[in-house]
């Protein structure tokens, strides 16, 4: 469900490096003035969403992913 919220979000799926240290999934979401990425672990219930740019990126959340609402704010695409 949270990969189907990504997409529609404007999310996009890459092959992200160090993900061998901790496994899962890698998302992004390129905007005008940052880029937002999304690190989905495979065996963990939270997420962790980084902004700015792709490699030197803010921690701005680390947390469970169960509420759809707590992704309303990637929808924005203002940043």
């Amino acid at each position: 469900m949270l990969t189907v919220q990504l997409i529609e979000a404007g999310f996009y799926e890459v092959n992200w490096p160090n993900t061998e240290v901790v496994g899962g999934v890698t998302y992004v979401r390129p905007g005008v003035r940052e880029s937002v990425r999304v690190f989905l672990p495979t065996d963990a219930c939270e997420v962790e969403v980084y902004a700015g740019d792709l490699q030197n990126g803010r921690l701005v959340y680390r947390g469970p992913a169960a509420e759809a609402a707590q992704l309303r704010y990637l929808a924005n695409r203002t940043n």
